[in-house]
């Protein structure tokens, strides 16, 4: 993916975070966000068959733990270190509980917040055609989710 079209589809949801979702894309979300958990990132994907299916979850699962998971450990430690900074500066004296502490509740507040951002980036990845079992579940999932949001497709 190139840095423009990474960078445009990074704007369009964050766009999409600030203004909130209705309950229907909520729901559309879970739905993507369960299949994503279940396909892609609790399940070893070189078990697939056939090689387009185990590459385009590889891929969607290397995107997952960049843009999820490492990205919220950034966070967290990045919060983690503010608040470690602003106790320093409070107490006059040096204390290191709020890194561990700080960093693993800033984890836990920012990986679902950035996987809500992203499901549908990865949902998407794996739309690999009716012909692949990953692509067979993934339309299942994406005609739920047409009758959920009361569109043709998304």
């Amino acid at each position: 993916m190139s840095c423009t079209t990474r960078r445009f589809i990074d704007e369009k949801e964050k766009l999409e975070y600030s203004r909130g979702y209705n309950q229907q894309e909520l729901e559309a979300s879970k739905l993507r966000k369960d299949f994503v958990k279940k396909y892609i990132v609790d399940f070893d994907t070189t078990l697939y068959k056939t090689q387009v299916e185990r590459d385009w979850a590889y891929i969607a699962k290397r995107e997952y733990r960049y843009e999820v998971q490492l990205k919220s450990i950034g966070y967290g430690g990045a919060l983690a270190n503010a608040v470690l900074l602003w106790r320093i500066y409070a107490n006059k004296k040096m204390v290191f509980w709020p890194i561990p502490i700080v960093g693993a509740l800033g984890y836990l507040y920012f990986q679902p917040v950035f996987f809500q951002k992203s499901n549908k980036r990865f949902f998407d990845m794996c739309n690999v055609g009716e012909e692949y079992y990953l692509g067979r579940e993934r339309n299942k999932i994406l005609r739920e989710c047409n009758k959920i949001l009361n569109v043709e497709d998304f």
